[in-house]
């Protein structure tokens, strides 16, 4: 996911079990307690999924088809979450912005797959189809299968999606063009730039003159006494640090 590391705090989430930094991004995770494996368990993990993209669909979110190496972890909590605790991601969409034809598709997952259509027809540019392949092929990474049986219903809402902007033309609405078009642009300028303000506030406090009130007996820096002064999680004070 592309930002600054921290925008999972603006929705009041828990910290994330696993924190990995990477060129223009990062990479996180929850251990979350359940058993997924049945339909009903599928469908409840795909709607959470499907919010996450939702969530953070300026950051240019995507699911991680594998389990994380723990050892390349930059932070790592061993602590298990429950999957209420994810409550805070995005709202449903209004059931009256949903296509007609797709009314039986009304959730999260099907918005994700709708958002991501429209991301590809501005990279493309209007009028020209996405293949259904591209948007299929996106879906079925993202979403989890239930040994194969899931696939029917990934695939069914991308044929709806697919659908829809073919009857279109390929032509996004009106209200969508201008405005969304700066709209990755401007969330991913925004991070950068609280990114940056972070980053100076804790340079301020390590290199300034009382620098050493802010460490522990041992030499090593005091994260949370850093992290009270400043008001900024542990988390964002240690990614600091590190690339100090």
């Amino acid at each position: 996911m592309q930002g600054a590391g921290v925008e999972w705090q603006d929705y009041n989430l828990p910290i994330p079990n696993y924190i990995e930094y990477i060129d223009g991004g990062y990479r996180i995770g929850w251990h979350i307690d359940g058993y997924f494996a049945t339909k009903k368990g599928i469908e409840y993990l795909n709607d959470v999924i499907g919010r996450v993209l939702v969530t953070f669909k300026d950051n240019s979110p995507y699911r991680l088809p594998y389990k994380p190496d723990l050892q390349t972890a930059d932070h790592y909590y061993p602590l298990i979450r429950k999957l209420s605790s994810l409550a805070n991601l995005h709202s449903r969409p209004s059931r009256s912005r949903v296509p007609s034809r797709a009314d039986s598709f009304a959730d999260y997952a099907f918005w994700a797959i709708k958002l991501f259509t429209e991301d590809r027809i501005r990279d493309q540019g209007e009028g020209i189809p996405v293949p259904f392949s591209t948007i299929e092929d996106w879906a079925i990474v993202q979403f989890v299968e239930e040994q194969g049986k899931e696939r029917s219903t990934i695939r069914a809402k991308c044929r709806s999606v697919w659908n829809w902007y073919d009857t279109k033309d390929w032509q996004l609405p009106k209200d969508k063009r201008k405005w969304k078009m700066t709209r990755r642009e401007r969330a991913i300028d925004n991070a950068r730039k609280k990114a940056e303000v972070a980053r100076r506030k804790v340079m301020s406090i390590t290199t300034g003159m009382f620098s050493d009130e802010y460490k522990t007996k041992t030499g090593k820096w005091n994260v949370s006494k850093i992290a009270k002064e400043l008001g900024m999680s542990r988390d964002t004070v240690r990614k600091y640090l590190a690339r100090a």
